[in-house]
């Protein structure tokens, strides 16, 4: 029924015009396909939209083909015939997801002619609102994981949104995509490590950005600077905006330039030598936003971040240069997100659920990383194993001739960029013993954003959403690998070329403009 189905739109194909093709965007062409899947498609509506070109807007949901249990919501865009490139990109979510996300993607896709695909990872998330859907209530009354939601949530909702996408583009033109591709930063970031690790041949490209492939570790340091904070509070010594820039006045003075060039973007903070004592109200010459001795503590405990009291890292700490900023850049941001809030549904409340299914409990106050019963607790709980991305061993991806961008911004807060080089290099270590380094970096990059914020944000260049489709894609597509990715900051009027991990950028000549791309390459620093 299907092909016929198929044979009758081809031949309509060839007497309509292509504009009334694409408005003809009725449900009744993808409800053979929903009936047949063993996915258990729900379809809700279709629409054609005239926005970013014309595109025919198809939502349902997917129950699984395990145990029908799931309620993933997908969003399928399908452009005009005549403005579709013969691919299909997935783009990720973004912190609990719980909702559409990634419209930025979105849009920058649209406009390049991609057929596109989203989810709510299979659940709902409001903002002030309990996140419910890690637990559910045994039959005997008893709180348990909801392994449904954390499995949709931590891989299969992408996975499925793909399958069923795929099928969907497949209807509409009566073509399968030529190519598919992932994007998605943060969560969608880990969300795209997972896709590496556990579906290869899903897609022929991926751009994972900031990916917090250990969450329940991430989450473990958030809570545990929740505490820090909580207790800069209570001595009502909590840092002003003044002393946020002055900090970051103070690293910048003695980081800027490290790499040449007085910028106000330190080109990788791991060079950075800078002691906050220096802004200590003791000394001879206190500026007027200076520290107290409790916070010249606080500000080198986030630098060191949490480390128990016997010496055993948690987590690393945060990165100099990401003090003070503007979007997605800045202390301000952890500093003024609560443990808890007003309604009661705080990261502290989150997490009791997800680790411990128990939302009466304080985390606050009750959990300490010096409890090696509680750390080992919250990391075999079933939403940590579940949630985890940090397999290196990427040679099916690798083998399957899959390529991969992986970034992180150097001045990111929310998510310390450290990690994401030890499991760049983790993989490039495991699969290079298998393959080759140049195997391995002939398929996976990771490029290092100078001053950007998480995701976005800060004050290096972060502009790069399109930049970095158009290289994924003619990695994929020519075979030519990205020596550079082009980012630009529009306020500041600059552009610069992120380069493949461990190379930075420099100027080719000391008299050419530094607010020009063109005028840098990519060169190995020194040992």
């Amino acid at each position: 029924m299907i092909k016929n189905k198929r044979y009758l739109k081809t031949a309509l194909l060839l007497l309509t015009p292509l504009s009334s093709y694409a408005a003809d965007c009725e449900l009744s062409i993808f409800e053979q396909l929903a009936t047949d899947s063993p996915y258990g498609i729900t379809l809700s509506g279709a629409e054609a939209i005239a926005d970013t070109g014309e595109y025919c807007q198809v939502e349902g949901s997917i129950a699984n083909a395990e145990d029908g249990k799931s309620q993933i919501k997908f969003r399928i865009r399908l452009p005009d015939e005549s403005n579709w490139n013969g691919k299909f990109l997935v783009v990720g979510n973004g912190g609990t997801a719980g909702s559409f996300q990634g419209e930025n993607r979105i849009t920058a896709a649209l406009q390049l002619g991609y057929a596109t695909g989203q989810t709510d990872t299979g659940h709902t998330s409001v903002r002030g609102t309990a996140e419910n859907w890690v637990m559910k209530e045994s039959d005997s009354g008893t709180m348990l994981p909801n392994n449904v939601t954390l499995d949709d949530f931590s891989h299969r909702a992408i996975h499925l949104t793909t399958v069923v996408g795929k099928q969907f583009v497949d209807e509409f033109y009566t073509q399968a995509p030529e190519y598919s591709y992932y994007f998605g930063c943060s969560t969608g970031g880990r969300q795209g490590l997972r896709a590496m690790q556990s579906y290869p041949n899903d897609f022929d490209g991926i751009v994972a950005g900031a990916p917090v492939y250990s969450l329940t570790r991430l989450n473990m340091s958030q809570l545990w600077l929740g505490q820090q904070i909580h207790a800069l509070n209570t001595k009502e010594e909590t840092l002003s905006d003044e002393q946020l820039a002055s900090i970051k006045e103070a690293v910048l003075s003695n980081c800027d330039a490290v790499d040449g060039l007085a910028d106000r973007i330190i080109d990788d903070p791991r060079q950075c030598d800078f002691d906050p004592a220096e802004l200590s109200c003791e000394s001879t010459n206190a500026a007027a936003a200076c520290l107290t001795d409790t916070q010249l503590d606080f500000v080198q405990t986030v630098y060191q971040g949490p480390v128990t009291q016997t010496g055993e890292r948690v987590y690393p700490g945060a990165v100099p240069g990401g003090e003070s900023g503007g979007q997605r850049g800045g202390w301000q941001a952890f500093l003024n997100s609560n443990c808890t809030n007003e309604a009661g549904t705080g990261r502290c409340d989150y997490l009791s659920r997800a680790w411990f299914q128990d939302p009466g409990m304080d985390l606050l106050n009750e959990f300490s990383i010096d409890n090696p019963e509680q750390v080992a607790a919250a990391d075999s709980s079933y939403f940590s194993t579940v949630s985890r991305a940090d397999n290196p061993d990427v040679t099916p991806f690798v083998q399957s001739g899959g390529k991969a961008i992986m970034y992180h911004g150097w001045a990111d807060t929310n998510v310390t960029p450290y990690p994401t080089i030890e499991i760049y290099e983790a993989m490039d270590s495991t699969v290079s013993r298998k393959r080759g380094k140049d195997d391995f970096r002939d398929h996976v990059r990771l490029f290092m954003a100078p001053g950007m914020g998480h995701c976005q944000g800060g004050d290096g260049p972060n502009n790069y959403i399109q930049s970095a489709l158009t290289a994924i894609d003619k990695w994929v597509v020519e075979g030519t690998a990205p020596d550079s990715i082009l980012a630009s900051h529009e306020q500041r009027g600059i552009s610069r070329p992120w380069c493949p991990y461990p190379q930075v950028a420099r100027l080719k000549a000391a008299d050419l403009d530094s607010n020009d791309a063109e005028s840098f390459h990519c060169v190995t620093p020194p040992e």
